[in-house]
Parts: structure tokens; sequence; C-alpha cells
């Protein structure tokens, strides 16, 4: 039977809020496991799909970053267009709240209101699953004075803070974590010492380090240096962040060599607006291959706010999809020769891009060894979700080979997501044409709530089933 209408697959409302997957104690049930199974949504095969209008959800990356610049900001601003941010954005709210932030609910708008300075929580800061609000957030509680307390779920203890934490330990931060098995939750005890010489910072595993420090900038006591060091990744999200912090009065410069942070004071503009999430047209582009059917895509960014995905558009025909210029998605022709594509800015593609070619042209990703860094090793769990449905593919260090002309087949157990949001929604994309069973069925909402109601209203029929391992 179809999920009921209470169920999981019903988008945020307004203004609603979003309980974090608690990590307090570990809770396999929050992850999408049952405590005595595997709890996954069953998926039957759909043979005549609807057509549907594919609405892409607000982008959590633009989401998160104006919510700190209007937590830091010396002025009021109001963020447009949230309509289907996902707990990512909903849990950098909280732990912004926690911090002093004070948030009205208006149409489909967030009015910011930012204290006078941070405050030091009373409680540990929970960052739920999002990577990116965790290393943000840890750059702007690093200059307050004493320990603040931060965690996550499962998947965002096993990431932790990454290279950052080399960058608060070189500006004389405290660290300290809880578990000696775990990465969170951690203690930040600040601030920033007074020390001269630049900051080393990694760029070729993450650019969000470099995010964090640039966006929390306005709360440093003197002028930073930062070299860089690593070929870059993801320059694309540092490249937003930048531009927010330009419209924000930041007077500092960035190259590839390094950035320079000077102080400054925070004006936020008085209202923003929030472009839809490109890199989730990839499921709208794998949908239609894998099931035939067509969509309307809605809410397509410009190409500045497509942050490398805008790649999609310009693939879409070799892989299979007709775009038209009103944003219709057909099945078509794909092409014959094999592609190469490049997601060093967008490595976020990996999953559905990985099966988009099995299903068509076949080819070859590259540039996105940091996918192994994501909430799973991006790589090595898309081969496994492949070849749970009989798709062939080979992982290499900077991303995967795969053979084109393939159908998919239905799986015979459960198909592991990994915790990944990209997985799953990849995972079910698949199964809508052969069927199958996804373990992990509240995954899509870090980023996409609506998900599961927009393939219900193609015909689609789901069930939440708890099985065992």
């Amino acid at each position: 039977m179809p999920l009921l209408s209470t169920s999981l697959h019903v988008p945020c409302p307004r203004g609603c809020s979003v309980r974090p997957r608690r990590p307090h104690p570990s809770s396999p049930a929050e992850a999408g496991h049952a405590s005595n199974g595997l709890e996954v949504v069953h998926v039957t095969p759909l043979k005549a799909p609807v057509k549907v209008d594919w609405h892409l959800p607000a982008s959590k990356s633009h989401a998160i970053r104006w919510l700190l610049m209007g937590a830091l900001s010396r002025s009021p601003t109001v963020i447009h267009g949230i309509s289907g941010l996902g707990e990512d954005a909903q849990s950098m709210r909280r732990v912004l709240v926690q911090l002093g932030l004070r948030v009205e609910d208006a149409d489909d708008a967030w009015r910011l209101q930012p204290p006078a300075m941070l405050r030091r929580p009373s409680s540990v800061l929970d960052l739920g699953n999002s990577g990116t609000a965790l290393r943000l957030v840890a750059g702007a509680v690093s200059h307050l004075e004493g320990p603040v307390m931060l965690d996550g779920d499962d998947s965002l203890r096993r990431r932790g803070l990454g290279d950052l934490a080399s960058v608060l330990e070189q500006r004389g931060v405290q660290l300290r974590v809880a578990d000696a098995h775990a990465k969170l939750p951690v203690d930040l005890h600040g601030p920033w010492s007074d020390a001269s010489e630049p900051v080393v910072l990694r760029r070729d595993r993450s650019s969000q380090p470099a995010s964090a420090m640039l966006l929390a900038s306005s709360l440093q006591s003197h002028d930073v240096q930062v070299r860089f060091e690593g070929p870059p990744r993801s320059s694309r999200h540092l490249a937003l962040s930048a531009s927010i912090a330009e419209a924000c009065g930041w007077p500092g410069q960035i190259s590839a060599e390094g950035m320079h942070l000077p102080c400054w004071d925070l004006h936020a503009p008085s209202e923003v607006r929030l472009p839809g999430d490109a890199s989730m047209a990839a499921f709208a582009l794998l949908w239609v291959r894998s099931t035939g059917g067509s969509v309307t895509l809605k809410r397509w960014p410009g190409q500045a706010d497509a942050l490398g995905c805008e790649l999609l558009e310009g693939l879409a025909a070799k892989l299979g999809v007709a775009w038209s210029k009103d944003g219709a998605l057909n099945p078509a022709e794909y092409e014959s020769k094999p592609l190469s594509v490049d997601l060093c800015d967008a490595n976020d593609l990996l999953p559905p891009l990985a099966a988009l070619l099995a299903l068509g042209p076949g080819g070859r990703i590259h540039g996105a060894p940091h996918a192994v860094h994501k909430e799973s090793n991006r790589i090595l769990s898309t081969i496994e979700v492949l070849g749970s449905f009989g798709l062939d593919a080979e992982a290499t260090d900077v991303g995967v080979v795969v053979q084109g002309g393939q159908r998919p087949a239905a799986p015979e157990r459960p198909v592991q997501a990994s915790e990944d949001h990209r997985l799953m929604m990849t995972g079910m994309c698949l199964a809508a044409s052969v069927g199958g069973a996804i373990v992990g069925p509240r995954l899509h909402r870090v980023a996409d709530p609506g998900f599961l109601a927009r393939l219900s209203e193609t015909g689609l029929i789901t069930e939440v089933r708890t099985v065992s391992p």
C-alpha cells in the first residue's frame, strides 16, 4: 500500500521544527535500522509513471551559509525561498538559535534577528547529519571564550571536523574528543590566539574548512593569512562562500594560493532569496532514464548558483534525456560514445551520475577523490548500490568506471544506502523500474523532504517495512 500522508514522504511544512536524528545514545532506528531488523522502503515496480512537476528543494548550501551570516550580522535579514529545505538546514537554524539568533517564520521565508554577539550555549550543539553546518558552526564558536560541545548523528560522528581541526589547533583552540572511537562529540575551547604566522590549510579533501574560516572572519581580533596546500576541490562552494561574504561587506581576498582574512563588520543584506538545489536535478534525470517517464523540472537555478552541477544540462542529451527550455525532461536515445566527466567541483553527483552512465553510454567519472569523505565513502558505496541492481562498475582512486548499455535487475536483498541520502535516492530511482527494498526510509529528509511524495505522485507504490538483516 502507498505511504500514508502522515508517513515519511510528506515535505516539512513552513516553520516546522525538525527533530534531529539524535546520537544520544546511538539510535539505529533513526539511521533507517529498526531495533529487530532493517527498516526499508519497499518499492513496487512502476509500469506507467504519471508525468509530474519535479520541484527542486531550496539549496541547503546557500541556506546554511546565509543563516550563519544572518546570525553574525549587525542588522536583521530575511531569507526568502525556503521551501523544500531539509533537516540539514533545520539543524543549522536550530543550533544558531541556541547561540542567540531569533528566527520568525513568514510565508516561504525566515526573518532573522541577530544577537548583539553570539552567546555560549548552555547545552550541546547537535548538527544532525550536516557536515557543512558542523564545520561552519565550529569556525564561529571557536572564537568564543570557554568550551562549546559539538555533536551529530552516527554518520557525522564518523566524519568529524576533518581538516578544520588542524586549523583550529594552529590558532590555539583546544579540542577534546569525548569518545576515542569517534570524531564527535568534540569540545572546542576558544578563543583564537594572537599568533601572526599564516594558517596552513589543505584544499584537497574539502573546501568546507576554508569556508568556515572565511565566513567566521568577522569574529577575528586581528587579520589572518591562510596558505592553501594541495589541489583544490569543490572550488565552487568556496567561491559561493566568498560571494555571500562579499554581499555582507567582506573586504578580503582569495586566490589559488590562499586567503587574506581581515577584520571587518558584517552587514547582511536586508533580503536574500535561495535558489533551487541543482544537484538534486540528477535524480530527475535518473528517474526519466530508469522508468521511461517524463517530468517537468522546476526551480532550476542559474549557472552562478548551480555550484558545478550545471554540467547536468549539457550532459542530459548524451545520457539519454531530452531537456527542453521549459524544463521538460523526456527519455531519448543516449550517445553511443562513452563519456568522461570531471566531478572535481560537483562530487555530490557521483551516485546518480554513475547510474545514468550504466543505463546509458557508460564512461568514466574522475576528479572526485574527495567523495570518500562524504556521508559514506561514496566511491565504494556507489559501486555497492549499483551492484545490488546487477549494474557493473569499477572503483578508481578518483571516481568510477562504468560499462554502458546495462539494464537493472531486481535486487535479491535490501540495498544498503550507507546512511547516505544520495545513495538512498539513487536506489529509489532504480528500484522504481524493477522493484526492491532500500535501507533508510528517512535519509532523503536531510536534503529533499518532498522526494518520496514526489515519487508517489507518479504512481509509485512504496511501503515501509522491517526485514531481517
